[in-house]
């Protein structure tokens, strides 16, 4: 899968003397440095150090430091949104397992891929705005993984109920989480894909019909 334009490359950016950053090298520093420090510790002094460049520099482009991170953060969702699209492309026509796979691993290679994008898009950090971008990726990422379990099901003889969707906002949750975890304890997020997508299979694959009764009744 190609990088999105702007992903976790150096960020510490070699300018000639006199020439001014553009926005993505100053949003890439800013999301370098939330990514480290969170957006409480980071401030507009390390990323503007990080950039290269000075802070009325930042302050020029973006406001205040809540206002860059915003920008960062919106930037960096719509990066991991447009991964996660390009990846699905290739989930019809394969089997429950290998469709889970492409589900998991989309978001595990994002990870592996662009760490400090995944950190600070999965990070603690709430505001009203990230929170809203936050939530529509997450949504792109369970509406279609809802549509695949609910058509696995109508496979099987069931029909249309609230458990698709409950499956796959379980699904997704687990995977975001086990993301994180495996970039914090520096763990190879490409192995712990791989786990997560055999768990989740086994999982969907041995469900017993009783329990998605309970919920969709």
């Amino acid at each position: 899968m190609s990088e999105p334009a702007g992903q976790d490359r150096s960020t510490r950016r070699r300018r000639s003397p006199g020439t001014r950053p553009t926005d993505d090298e100053l949003l890439d520093a800013a999301r370098a440095v939330f990514a480290e420090r969170g957006f409480r510790q980071a401030t507009m002094d390390a990323v503007a150090e990080r950039a290269n460049s000075t802070k009325p520099t930042l302050y020029a482009h973006f406001g205040d430091k809540l206002a860059l991170y915003q920008a960062a953060f919106a930037r960096e969702s719509e990066a991991l949104r447009r991964w996660v699209v390009e990846a699905y492309r290739s989930a019809p026509g394969l089997d429950v397992a290998g469709r889970v796979r492409v589900y998991v691993m989309a978001l595990f290679d994002y990870a592996a891929a662009n760490p400090q994008s995944f950190r600070m898009l999965f990070d603690a950090t709430t505001t009203d705005e990230t929170t809203t971008a936050r939530q529509a990726v997450v949504d792109v990422i369970t509406g279609r993984v809802a549509e695949e379990i609910d058509q696995a099901l109508a496979d099987l003889g069931r029909e249309p109920g609230p458990s698709p969707a409950l499956l796959a906002a379980m699904m997704v949750g687990l995977c975001g989480a086990a993301a994180r975890h495996a970039l914090h304890h520096d763990l190879d997020p490409g192995a712990a894909g791989e786990l997560a997508a055999g768990f989740i299979t086994a999982a969907l694959t041995s469900l017993d019909p009783t329990v998605l009764d309970a919920v969709d009744r």
